[in-house]
């Protein structure tokens, strides 16, 4: 049988755990689309990425999205490095769902090495061997889906 003040110290205990857990759903549910699992959570907390969603391509900024892509592309989730990962050298990677039978831009070319893009603490999956260089972005379509990234270097 517990005491009086042992229910007492329970209670507090169990107040405080209830508290933790609703500011940590709190802190969960105000990340933006995009940011999935603890690693891309802690990365945008301190700063490390900058992620933005976008239902379509041409709301976007400009240099975040490839322009054959701003009519086309749908669902778009954009990440950065943020203020407090220095100088970002113009990284930016994005996803996005294309239109039905959009293809890429006639002008893109097999890329044999690409690197890999800037990961921002999240996670992509296995991208495969069909890496194109299209407009200075390394382009990977997975059937409807494109994963894209660019930096400096590959824009120049």
């Amino acid at each position: 049988m517990v005491s009086r003040a042992g229910k007492a110290v329970l209670g507090a205990v169990g107040g405080a755990v209830a508290v933790a857990a609703t500011a940590v759903a709190g802190v969960v549910v105000a990340m933006p689309d995009g940011v999935d699992g603890p690693g891309a959570v802690l990365a945008e907390l301190q700063g490390h990425t900058d992620t933005t969603a976008y239902a379509d391509a041409d709301r976007a900024p400009v240099d975040l999205v490839p322009g054959w892509t701003r009519a086309v592309g749908h669902d778009v989730v954009v990440v950065r490095p943020g203020d407090a990962s220095g100088d970002d050298g113009g990284s930016v990677r994005a996803d996005m769902a294309l239109d039905a039978g959009v293809g890429l831009p006639a002008a893109c070319t097999p890329l044999d090495v690409p690197g890999m893009p800037w990961d921002g603490g999240g996670s992509w999956p296995d991208l495969g061997s069909e890496r194109q260089l299209c407009e200075g972005w390394v382009t990977v379509r997975l059937g409807e889906h494109l994963y894209v990234w660019t930096d400096d270097a590959l824009r120049g």
